[in-house]
């Protein structure tokens, strides 16, 4: 069966580090740059005269990283002892990750 692993990085050097690390072993996801409920609502709006999708979208100026791997269950098992090893258990990189199952996946791997 198909799992989903949602795991999140504090956007640092060590997390893209991290992320390197697993696309030279072969896996893949989709990245979205994101930043914490309390950090978005701390911008003042008064500070910004106007915003476009790369202030959204940009992972460079994101706190945090999103990333989504969809991957059978035996491997989304393998990926994530491989972020235990590169965050230390989540010491050394700020974040979490957690799996669900997909009961209804439809795509091209």
């Amino acid at each position: 069966m198909k799992r989903a692993l949602y795991l999140v990085l504090k956007n640092t050097p060590q997390a893209h580090e991290t992320l390197e690390a697993l696309r030279e072993k072969g896996y893949n996801g989709t990245i979205v740059g994101s930043n914490s409920l309390r950090h978005t609502l701390d911008i003042d709006p008064e500070e910004h005269h106007f915003l476009n999708l790369r202030h959204i979208t940009d992972v460079d100026i994101s706190e945090s990283i999103l990333c989504v791997f969809v991957w059978e269950e035996s491997t989304i098992e393998v990926i994530k002892e491989e972020v235990r090893l590169h965050t230390d258990n989540f010491k050394s990189i700020k974040g979490f990750m957690y799996s669900t199952p997909l009961e209804d996946y439809e795509g091209s791997d």
